[in-house]
């Protein structure tokens, strides 16, 4: 895990009162190394490999206080089981494609004048949000 990303997650739990346990740790290293959306029993699974000493409740308790905090968000895409998005940085963007059901993951991020409209039109402080945008990837556009 890079050391900007642990310090991160470690800051946000100390703020929020909760310090960074093993089974937190465990949990953030699966989900920043993996580089996929990982369902909640993948994320069990993944840290049993680690680290064995780690139950699974502790691992299903982390990832609903992550997405209490907003360090992650469930996504669902066409799934009965959500997929846990990383939300460092405070948002996530993808493409999906409603063929192949392929990702595409992108960091550009041109919402910050909406988010300010928003902001000021409702009264609400926005911390992040998850972008989706649904279509063909090219491959399945082409057929």
């Amino acid at each position: 895990m890079k050391p900007e990303h642990e310090q991160l997650v470690t800051e946000l739990l100390r703020q929020a009162g909760y310090k960074y346990t093993k089974p937190r740790q465990r949990v953030a290293e699966v989900l920043l190394m993996e580089h996929r959306h990982l369902t909640a029993p993948e994320v069990v699974e993944l840290v049993a490999q680690r680290d064995s000493s780690v139950g699974r409740m502790s691992v299903y308790r982390t990832l609903e206080l992550f997405t209490r905090l907003g360090l992650i968000r469930p996504v669902f895409q066409g799934e009965a089981n959500a997929r846990y998005a990383i939300m460092m940085g405070g948002h996530h963007h993808h493409l999906v494609c409603q063929n192949c059901g392929k990702v595409i993951h992108f960091d550009d991020c041109p919402l910050d004048t909406l988010i300010q409209q928003l902001e000021a039109r409702y009264g609400f402080h926005i911390e992040g949000h998850l972008l989706e945008f649904f279509g063909h990837c090219k491959a399945c556009y082409e057929l």
